[in-house]
């Protein structure tokens, strides 16, 4: 079974009706901005997966741990196991370095967290991640075939509540790799 999830820079103040998950960003030293304890609220009902939008051509390792502090910080947990294990969505965009990327994501999981690597279908697949979700703006939610995808930002700059959303469709293994319930401080 696939689900859609949706994405914003600027998140609305109410989830799509569509909506079975969202995507919203942590931070990193590429993100416009993270999305805000007060942000994430509307969409506590939701499946949530943290974004982290990484500079490679910064160190890895800390890029890595700094994305689980991140999604630690707001209340997910890294110490789920399992299907239960929590994703980290790392924003690769259209960047391709497999050594890089495999540095990151074996920081994410050091820390317990599930990498997986987004970017375009055209570009992602270079990065050699385990565990992907691709973006193919052609307006079809159908699932790219490939072992490693788990899903497909299939539109993007879909204007919404005073805002632009992207739509995804995901898989079951990564929609079982949402936290859901309200975000949180947590004292690290």
């Amino acid at each position: 079974m696939n689900y859609t999830v949706f994405d914003a820079a600027e998140p609305p103040s109410a989830p799509p009706v569509f909506a079975q998950g969202a995507m919203g960003y942590l931070g990193g030293p590429r993100a416009a901005r993270a999305w805000t304890l007060d942000e994430w609220l509307p969409f506590r009902g939701l499946k949530q997966y943290g974004i982290y939008v990484p500079d490679i051509g910064a160190d890895p390792q800390q890029q890595g741990q700094d994305a689980a502090e991140l999604a630690v910080a707001l209340g997910w947990s890294d110490k789920m196991a399992g299907d239960e294990q929590r994703a980290i969505i790392i924003d690769m965009e259209t960047s391709v370095d497999a050594a890089w990327y495999k540095s990151i994501a074996a920081a994410v999981g050091a820390r317990g967290f599930m990498p997986v690597c987004y970017g375009s279908l055209d570009t992602v697949l270079g990065n050699a991640a385990s565990d992907v979700l691709a973006a193919e703006w052609i307006n079809n939610p159908a699932m790219p075939a490939g072992q490693t995808l788990h899903g497909n930002q299939y539109q993007a700059n879909v204007a919404f509540l005073g805002t632009i959303i992207d739509k995804s469709v995901i898989d079951g293994w990564l929609y079982k790799r949402g936290g859901v319930g309200p975000r949180r401080a947590v004292a690290q």
